[in-house]
């Protein structure tokens, strides 16, 4: 996923021309469908929140406050967005395999609802691959061929191996995430900015994220979801 430094940006690329393979002939239908879950406002404010924290730890503070007034706005656009669904952390069901270096919640998960917002999407391969074995060279020469600009030949080489890949989704709850890029932003005003304080908040906003399966998504409460 491209927003949080944990996760390696070339499994966004290699799990696009996964999904490629598992989905053809509809290649381009399937990966469309799986990453119109998303919310665009969503993923905006996140994208921001992780460029503020580059800009801190820059001693740009005067750049993260211009980040961190466009995630505000961000999440407020998000709330109206159809994406956003109901759910209590303890109902979310976890995906077959989380991304490397996904955060680990530090508290029982709670059994009250809220607004979660999809902000990234994955496709994770779910096996535990040997590099020398089929399927392991088979990934490595799909990352051979996305880096010389070739998808479709990347896709076949997954696809002939039967690589397992299951796309997963990021999702951070609305209210406590706005509050926290709020909290961050109150931290920075003013002539004396609590950068410390205000990074910890950011943090904040990026460890609430939770991974979860893509039939997590279903149609939001009161609305009707895009495409359903």
């Amino acid at each position: 996923m491209k927003k949080y430094a944990f996760l390696p940006a070339a499994l966004l690329m290699l799990g696009t021309a996964v999904g490629a393979a598992q989905a053809a002939p509809s290649a381009g239908r399937a990966v469309n469908r799986d990453f119109a879950k998303l919310s665009a406002d969503g993923s905006r404010a996140f994208d921001d929140i992780d460029m503020a924290r580059t800009a801190l730890a820059n001693n740009d503070t005067a750049g993260a406050v211009k980040l961190l007034t466009d995630a505000n706005n961000a999440l407020a656009r998000a709330k109206g967005d159809n994406k956003v669904f109901m759910k209590a952390e303890a109902q979310l069901t976890p995906p077959k395999k989380a991304p490397a270096g996904a955060p680990a919640p530090k508290a029982a998960p709670s059994t009250q609802p809220v607004a979660w917002l999809p902000v990234d999407g994955e496709y994770i391969v779910t096996e535990d691959l040997e590099p020398t074995s089929a399927k392991g060279t088979a990934v490595a020469s799909a990352n051979t061929s996305l880096n010389k600009g070739k998808p479709a030949q990347a896709a076949q080489n997954l696809q002939v191996a039967a690589v397992d890949v299951d796309f997963v989704l990021a999702i951070a709850p609305l209210d406590a995430s706005a509050s926290d890029v709020y909290r961050a932003s109150n931290l920075l005003a003013g002539a004396t900015p609590n950068t410390k304080d205000a990074d910890a908040a950011l943090l904040d906003a990026q460890n609430s994220i939770r991974f979860v399966s893509e039939d997590m998504v279903g149609t939001p409460s009161g609305k009707k979801a895009a495409g359903n």
